[in-house]
């Protein structure tokens, strides 16, 4: 039974030691940076407590929270301050609602509680350094200058520059200057329409004229342009016939050339041929000659019996032969040349 009551007792002042914890805890959320102030000892801590669970002591220490987002400052006609009104060069009275994207510097939150103090103070300051800033640059501009967009965005940066200087001091960076939209007093925007009106009927009636001109030039040109084409054209006739007569006449002069190489070629191919034929004939008349005068001296000789013989033998024509075997040896064809008169 002790037992139990110890371990009750050991519960209970563990809940209760809980809960004086957590009433000595704060809390910082994601996006804020917690600055600490230990009012009976070191005074401001100078460094920034990101997001968690920090200890609080209660009346020791003072605990202040700071947006560390991107933060957006509007100055439109449908915000309660209205949006900025700016006086241009020339006098008219142009309202623009503008919107500026700006924050707190990482790790200078706690210089910021120290020189500006806790709260929304600082967004003050930033919105009236915004309007100083942004005022004096826009507001050297002409009414017209700011149906231009791209004068209007290259003031926009020009005072990107100047406001992004201004809130270094504030330890707040600049992110960005959207000028959203432009409104003139009605007499003025009046004003501006019929000038404008104006002045795009001269550039009308200008592009007109220069229209005009253009469609006279065009037919000018297109006029010279025929004519040069018709000269061209007979031009081209009268060289394409010159080129003609100038073909034919080398034709026929090529032609006769031809004919004339053909018939000198067949006159030198003839008497080629003649040489040829008569020296062949020479020849064979020379082969024959010899031939006789060989044929000649055979039969001076021994060789003319034998050739006498030979041809009486050709000539021998008989139906029928009895030759006696004991006056003739017929297998002795020497014997048998001789009586027929060979030698």
């Amino acid at each position: 039974m002790k037992i139990l009551n110890i371990l009750g007792y050991a519960v209970l002042v563990g809940v209760l030691l809980a809960i004086v914890a957590w009433m000595h805890v704060v809390k910082v959320e994601v996006g804020q940076t917690g600055v600490l102030t230990e009012e009976w000892g070191k005074g401001l801590i100078q460094k920034d407590f990101p997001p968690g669970y920090h200890l609080d002591l209660g009346p020791l220490h003072s605990w202040v929270k700071f947006d560390t987002t991107v933060q957006t400052l509007s100055m439109t006609k449908h915000d309660a301050e209205g949006a900025l009104q700016i006086k241009s060069a020339d006098g008219a009275n142009v309202t623009m609602d503008v919107t500026v994207k700006y924050q707190i510097k990482p790790g200078e939150c706690w210089i910021l509680r120290k020189e500006l103090g806790i709260g929304d103070s600082y967004k003050i300051k930033v919105r009236n350094e915004a309007i100083d800033a942004l005022r004096p640059v826009f507001g050297a501009m002409i009414t017209e200058d700011f149906y231009n967009p791209n004068l209007r965005e290259a003031k926009a940066k020009e005072a990107a520059r100047v406001l992004s200087q201004r809130l270094s001091g504030l330890h707040v960076n600049l992110v960005q200057i959207l000028v959203r939209d432009l409104s003139f007093e009605k007499a003025y925007e009046d004003q501006i329409k019929g000038k404008a009106l104006a002045q795009q009927d001269v550039e009308v009636n200008r592009a007109q004229r220069e229209a005009a001109k253009f469609a006279g030039d065009t037919k000018k040109i297109e006029a010279e342009t025929e004519a040069k084409v018709l000269v061209i054209k007979s031009q081209l006739e009268k060289d394409k016939r010159s080129l003609t007569a100038d073909n034919e006449k080398a034709i026929e002069s090529l032609t006769a050339d031809g004919a004339k190489y053909v018939t000198e070629q067949k006159a030198d191919a003839d008497l080629y041929a003649a040489q040829k034929q008569a020296l062949a004939d020479l020849l064979i008349k020379n082969a024959e000659a010899k031939g006789q005068e060989l044929r000649q001296k055979a039969l001076q000789g021994s060789g003319a019996s034998n050739l006498i013989a030979l041809e009486a033998a050709r000539n021998l024509k008989f139906d029928r032969i009895v030759l006696s075997t004991l006056d003739n040896n017929i297998l002795d064809i020497v014997d048998l040349a001789r009586k027929l008169g060979a030698k």
